[in-house]
C-alpha cells in the first residue's frame, strides 16, 4: 500500500490549503512566519513532500484565519 503522502487524497488536502493561502493573499514565506517555520516547510507541504499531522493541520488553518473544521469539511467534501 502506498504511503498517503503520494495519493490523490493527499493532493486534495494540499490543494485546499494552498487555495486558502492564496485566497488570504499570503505568500509561502508569510504563512511560514505565522507558523514560526521556514518557508521551505510550507514549500515541502504544498509540494506533497511533507504530510501534516492533525495538530499541524489545525495550526495551518488558524494561521490562514480559517476555522479548522470548516477547512476539513471542504476537504472531506472533495474526497467524497
Amino acid at each position: 500500500m502506498p504511503k498517503t503522502i503520494f495519493t490523490g487524497d493527499n493532493q486534495i488536502v494540499v490543494e485546499a490549503i494552498r487555495a486558502e493561502r492564496l485566497r488570504a493573499g499570503m505568500t509561502q514565506a508569510q504563512l511560514a512566519a505565522r507558523l514560526h517555520k521556514d518557508q521551505s516547510w510550507v514549500s515541502l507541504m504544498e509540494g506533497s513532500q511533507r504530510r501534516l499531522d492533525v495538530v499541524e493541520f489545525i495550526k495551518v488553518a488558524e494561521a490562514l484565519d480559517v476555522e479548522p473544521t470548516v477547512l476539513l469539511g471542504e476537504i472531506v467534501g472533495r474526497l467524497g
